[in-house]
C-alpha cells in the first residue's frame, strides 16, 4: 500500500497518521514474510525425510533379508510415517487454532507478552473441553476474561504528575503568596 493509495482512501489523513499506518502495515509483511520463509524451509526438510522414507522402503522391498527381521522394518517405517503424518496435522491444526483465538483477541493490550500467550493457552484448554462444544470462540473468551483484573494494559496509564516544590513570593500574586489553608479558604469562598 502507497502513501498515495491511503491518501486517497482517507481524506485529510496527517503524515503522522499516514507514517504509523505504513509502520503497522510493514510490520505485518515482515511478519508474514518470515513466517512464509519458516514454513518454506520446514516443508523442505519435510519433503527430504519423505523421500529418504520412500527410498527405506524401495531398499526393504528389495531385499531378500529375513522375512520376520523385513516385517518389523517395514512395520516400524510405515509407523514412523503415520507418526510424522499426524505431528504435521496437529501442528498445522494448532497454528489455525490459534490464528483463530488472536482473531478473536484482536487489538486488546495485556499486561504482557505472558498473559497474552496464557490467555491462548487457556483458550484452547477450554475449546477442546466436552462442555464446550458448540460455544463459540468469542463466548469462552469472555469467559475466560470477564471481571478478571491485571490481564488487560490499562488504555489510559496515569501520568506522570510533577511536584508541589516550595512556593516563594516572588513573581506571584497575593492570592497565590497566601499559606495554602487560606488559599483553600479563599478559594471556597469564591466558588460558593
Amino acid at each position: 500500500m502507497t502513501r498515495e493509495e491511503l491518501k486517497g482512501i482517507i481524506e485529510g489523513i496527517t503524515d503522522e497518521q499516514l507514517k504509523s499506518i505504513l509502520d503497522i502495515n510493514s510490520a505485518d509483511i515482515g511478519k508474514a514474510k518470515k513466517d512464509a520463509e519458516s514454513i518454506k524451509s520446514e516443508n523442505e526438510t519435510l519433503k527430504a525425510d519423505k523421500q529418504n522414507l520412500e527410498t527405506r522402503i524401495e531398499e526393504l522391498t528389495k531385499s531378500s533379508g529375513d522375512a520376520a527381521k523385513f516385517k518389523k522394518e517395514l512395520d516400524d517405517l510405515k509407523a514412523d510415517i503415520q507418526r510424522e503424518k499426524d505431528e504435521a496435522k496437529a501442528k498445522a491444526e494448532d497454528a489455525a487454532l490459534t490464528d483463530a483465538i488472536v482473531a478473536v483477541i484482536g487489538d486488546k493490550k495485556f499486561t504482557s507478552d505472558y498473559v497474552r500467550n496464557g490467555i491462548i493457552a487457556d483458550m484452547k484448554t477450554e475449546i477442546a473441553k466436552p462442555e464446550n462444544k458448540g460455544k463459540g470462540y468469542v463466548e469462552i473468551y469472555e469467559g475466560l476474561t470477564k471481571d478478571k483484573e491485571g490481564i488487560f494494559a490499562n488504555p489510559n496509564p496515569p501520568a506522570n504528575m510533577t511536584g508541589m516544590g516550595k512556593l516563594t513570593s516572588t513573581g506571584m500574586s497575593d492570592l497565590e503568596n497566601m499559606d495554602m489553608a487560606a488559599y483553600i479558604a479563599a478559594r471556597k469562598q469564591m466558588e460558593g
